[in-house]
């Protein structure tokens, strides 16, 4: 008998969802602005395999099983940029056989091996547009909305991203070169636990009532996003491969980490309300910023 997502995800360590301190992002520049944020990665520090990976994994492979074509899509023309990311992995992996794929696309074998969602985006002709994903953990995006779209449609509900970031985003994917990987971050606060978030209404059920600091220790969590991009090799460099490490932790975890807690107050004290909605933290920002604050004092709750 097969566990299901739901049982596995119960079971994962606390630790297998944590976010190492390199993986979160600067502070928001003040005055606030919209920044892509990205740096260089040395080679070797792509998708470094982490102590409690296994369980993770395991629970991904039961979430695409479960979740079928909501977690793993590929538009035709894929497979070639698929199998040239599944010999990427392989020296990484060791000897791990091949898990089975009810697709046999060579992106949901890859995805199947690893703890990252794994996204390719086609940038052949001069505007990236995403060609395929395994998403076991999206950010309140459904793959099925996005398929196929290109930046500027994937982020309708980032605000101000037309305007202010949409051309340095295809400049940037567009001018990636072989060998230089880049990295950046993302973060949101929920009212939501569960690590497969893929519709918009779980950025704040707002069933919730968080009104102090306490409360929001209890109720909220904070997830970030370790991303990573690189230009796929030949016969696939028109493909860049853009992976997400996610990690979901309940906002009590920062208590013992003040430098990220005071990183995340001063972006939360500066973000306008628009972004504030999107990151989900408006509707509890007060007792957030509180609790931070505390956090960033090595205080506890």
């Amino acid at each position: 008998m097969r566990t299901s997502p739901e049982e596995l995800e119960a079971a994962l360590p606390a630790e297998a969802l944590r976010a190492d301190d390199a993986w979160w992002p600067k502070p928001a520049p003040r005055p606030f602005r919209h920044v892509v944020g990205a740096r260089t990665l040395p080679p070797q520090q792509w998708l470094r395999p982490r102590p409690l990976d296994a369980p993770l994994v395991r629970w991904r492979r039961a979430l695409l099983d479960a979740e079928g074509e909501r977690a793993f899509a590929a538009l035709p023309g894929t497979e070639v940029a698929g199998q040239v990311l599944l010999d990427l992995l392989r020296p990484m992996l060791g000897e791990e056989p091949d898990p089975p794929s009810p697709s046999g696309h060579p992106l949901d074998v890859a995805g199947r091996l690893v703890a990252e969602d794994l996204c390719l985006v086609d940038i052949g002709d001069g505007r990236p547009r995403l060609v395929g994903a395994s998403l076991a953990m999206p950010n309140r995006w459904l793959l099925a909305e996005k398929l196929g779209q290109d930046m500027v449609g994937i982020h309708v509900p980032v605000p101000g991203y037309a305007d202010q970031l949409s051309a340095a985003v295809d400049k940037f994917l567009t001018s990636l070169r072989e060998n230089r990987i880049m990295t950046r971050a993302n973060w949101a606060i929920t009212d939501d636990p569960r690590l497969y978030q893929p519709a918009a209404d779980s950025r704040a059920r707002q069933g919730i009532r968080v009104r102090t600091g306490q409360e929001a220790a209890e109720a909220l969590h904070v997830r970030v996003e370790y991303q990573t991009l690189r230009l796929l090799p030949a016969p696939a460099r028109n493909s860049v491969l853009f992976t997400i490490r996610t990690a979901h932790e309940p906002l009590s975890a920062l208590a013992d980490r003040p430098a990220v807690a005071a990183d995340l107050a001063s972006t939360i004290e500066v973000m306008p309300a628009a972004d504030l909605e999107y990151k989900g933290v408006l509707p509890y920002r007060d007792p957030v910023l509180a609790l931070l604050q505390q956090f960033s004092n090595n205080g506890r709750v």
